[in-house]
């Protein structure tokens, strides 16, 4: 059995970075995993468009799918509702910034999106992130 690791940047409107405005929130592009995978890690960085104060922060999530759970006509995948999103971490710019941190997601989901929440109530923050998967062949 090979064991192979697959880097893939988590895309917000197919760009690289997304700019979450003051007080904002935005989700990322869907992204799937593997059914292979035996492992993912996340890695998130948070660069604070101003200078960070106490409360700086940008809370982290991710909304999981299995398909589409109703089986209705248009079979979309439904993903988790971001009141309902699993906590991954928080991260806060006014400890360092730019911010980077990297958390290990345990999942059997068939894949997700990534939801941020910036708590900063003056300035923006850029967030990226990348996931790093380990497939199992």
């Amino acid at each position: 059995m090979a064991i192979t690791r697959t880097e893939t940047q988590v895309l917000w409107a197919a760009a690289v970075t997304k700019s979450v405005a003051a007080a904002g929130a935005e989700t990322s592009d869907a992204f799937t995993f593997p059914v292979d995978q035996g492992g993912i890690s996340i890695s998130i960085k948070a660069d604070n468009a101003g200078t960070p104060a106490a409360g700086s922060t940008l809370d982290v999530y991710v909304l999981l799918t299995n398909g589409d759970p109703d089986a209705d006509a248009d079979s979309a995948d439904e993903y988790d509702s971001t009141g309902h999103g699993r906590f991954l971490c928080q991260i806060d710019t006014n400890t360092d910034d730019p911010a980077h941190i990297t958390v290990e997601l345990s999942t059997a989901a068939q894949g997700g999106k990534l939801y941020v929440e910036n708590n900063d109530a003056t300035n923006a923050v850029t967030v990226s992130a990348q996931m790093s998967i380990m497939d199992l062949e």
